[in-house]
């Protein structure tokens, strides 16, 4: 990476978390060349959901801060998003915010335990330890085991359905 894009990449964040302290924060924030185009993708995150119309106004904010301050050297597609339903939990935020939820685990070995892999819902979180339910009962690991942990969409259950009408 170029240095005057690292420079870009550094101000864009500060702006954001300066600009939408308390509202929004930045879960990833990358420069990639795609097919021979520059892209500069921002995927927020915030202690409420994400709406589209968040995702417009931090667009129209940074695309506005970005021509005031002439950071970027070539044309660029700025693309705002969340990360998802099914998102990778990386910082103690994202495990705090996500109990209660289903998530793909993905142990490290350790010591006598193998790499493994398994769904459990995730119960509690402490920067040492993770307590989940899974299928076949509670278990709890340290958080340095976790190689990958990831939210699992559900579908919401479908009310039964009744004799309505017969």
């Amino acid at each position: 990476m170029e240095s005057w894009q690292k420079v870009a990449l550094a101000k864009v964040r500060s702006f954001v978390e300066t600009a939408f302290a308390g509202r929004f924060e930045i879960y990833d924030l990358t420069l990639k060349s795609v097919n021979r185009r520059l892209v500069l993708e921002l995927l927020l995150d915030g202690p409420t959901p994400i709406r589209i119309k968040d995702c417009e106004e931090v667009s129209r904010a940074v695309e506005a801060f970005l021509d005031e301050h002439d950071l970027m050297h070539r044309q660029y597609t700025l693309e705002v998003s969340s990360p998802g339903v099914e998102r990778e939990l990386r910082r103690p935020v994202d495990f705090e915010r996500q109990r209660g939820r289903l998530v793909r685990w993905v142990l490290k070995a350790d010591g006598d335990h193998p790499r493994e892999t398994f769904r459990g819902r995730l119960e509690a979180f402490t920067p040492d330890r993770i307590s989940v339910q899974t299928e076949s009962g509670p278990r709890e690991f340290a958080l340095a085991r976790v190689e990958e942990a990831r939210t699992v969409f559900e579908f919401p259950s479908k009310p039964p359905r009744g004799n309505k009408g017969r």
